[in-house]
């Protein structure tokens, strides 16, 4: 049997959290369920990123750029994108879609759509940070992207030309104006961007602040309680849980990486492969101001956090083996010392990992499954669930409330990698 619900949301991530909040505030029955004890855990794919908001990336992941420098760097276990030899049909499966997605016409096709969901999601960012944003350190003051060598810093000039045309305020920056942003810089500069319609926040005090907002809305927020498997019902969805079952009328799957094992019961076999981030928080050096700095050459993000700064980066595809790679590690503690002087053998606080939900195309999944239209997916969000957690949530409280999306889901079907 089991208790009967009007919507399930499956994952308490950002997405999830979201999804729930903007379900009960219009007015929907939510039971929001999260498999770990609390909402946004260590474990969680959520917790520990560099919580980065990011309107100005309208470059998908899958990009004729990142397949070169992906074959270059797969073979180095310390490089910001590798990819573990293993016998995986579901990861030759991904790398032969990211390799058909990965010209300068899809890349294209996929900006707009990109730049839509930021531009939306940026709003409803600062529309939640007008009240609650001091309790998760939210600050939209922008992002700079510095640059070590003057290659890479002329090939940031011309992304950055680009992306101006989909909308994107760029600002270039020389060297002299970069260090005067960061006065504890050392080491070569040849110069950097600044995007100030990015921001940042601290994305465990974000999911956690959202799920406790949903919950003071009237949702019914469960921690500990896993999703193991969704079965049809009659007139609903069974959703079987390690705390029992749930008959749902809709059910929105935004779990993430985990998202792929639940809709297979439902016939769709989502390519979501579970790369692997990381993340190193040490003491945040005085003079680091509050604003998120992007090393280009090494893939390499510091984002300050009260007294705390955050390391963060790196893409690795090795399935479901969490293991701490010590090269990978070094390699964000290397490019701290190298560039801000941030002892590489110096106190760290919190050595992180977890598994980002990357499609090959590198975008979002985000609408009804075809022929179990009872069920959403909000998943496949790459490394952009934070930023984009506020949307996919609006879109998905349009969905199951009947109304018409106020974005154009069609490129982002979760039925588009069946042919």
């Amino acid at each position: 049997m089991g208790e009967h619900r009007e919507i399930v949301v499956v994952g308490g991530g950002p997405v999830g959290a979201c999804a729930a909040y903007y379900l009960a505030t219009g007015g929907a029955s939510v039971t929001l369920l999260e498999k770990e004890a609390e909402v946004c855990p260590p474990v969680s794919g959520a917790h520990a990123n560099c919580g980065l908001l990011v309107p100005g990336d309208v470059e998908p992941l899958a990009s004729p750029g990142a397949l070169g420098k992906g074959l270059r760097w797969m073979r180095d276990s310390s490089s910001p994108f590798y990819i573990a030899p293993r016998p995986s049909p579901d990861l030759v499966r991904w790398l032969w879609l990211f390799r058909a997605a990965a010209t300068k016409a899809r890349a294209r096709a996929a900006a707009p759509v990109l730049r839509a969901l930021h531009v939306a999601s940026a709003s409803l960012h600062d529309e939640l940070a007008r009240d609650h944003g001091e309790r998760w350190m939210f600050h939209h003051d922008g992002i700079v992207q510095a640059y070590e060598g003057s290659a890479a810093m002329a090939q940031a000039c011309e992304e950055a030309e680009v992306a101006r045309g989909f909308g994107v305020r760029a600002e270039v920056l020389a060297e002299s104006e970069v260090r005067k942003r960061f006065p504890g810089m050392r080491g070569a500069v040849a110069g950097g961007i600044f995007f100030p319609e990015d921001g940042h926040l601290d994305p465990t005090l974000f999911t956690r602040a959202v799920a406790g907002l949903t919950a003071a809305a009237g949702a019914d927020v469960r921690r500990g309680a896993e999703a193991i498997a969704l079965e049809p019902e009659a007139g609903g969805v069974r959703v079987v849980t390690t705390r029992g079952n749930i008959v749902a009328g809709q059910v929105v799957l935004a779990a993430g990486a985990w998202t792929p094992a639940l809709t297979r019961g439902l016939g769709l076999r989502l390519p979501i492969e579970p790369a692997k981030g990381y993340s190193v928080d040490v003491e945040r050096p005085a003079d680091f101001p509050e604003l998120p700095l992007y090393l280009g050459d090494a893939r390499c993000v510091l984002t300050p956090l009260g007294d705390a700064l955050r390391l963060g980066s790196t893409l690795e595809l090795s399935g479901w083996d969490m293991t701490i790679r010590r090269k990978r590690v070094a390699w964000l503690r290397n490019a701290g010392e190298r560039v801000m002087g941030i002892p590489a053998d110096g106190p760290v606080r919190q050595i992180w990992r977890g598994p980002r939900p990357v499609t090959p195309d590198g975008l979002p999944v985000i609408g009804r499954v075809p022929g179990r239209e009872r069920v959403i997916v909000a998943s496949g969000h790459c490394m952009l669930g934070l930023s984009l957690g506020p949307v996919t949530g609006q879109l998905v409280a349009e969905l199951a409330g009947g109304a018409q999306p106020s974005l154009d889901l069609a490129p982002l079907s979760p039925g588009r990698f069946r042919a």
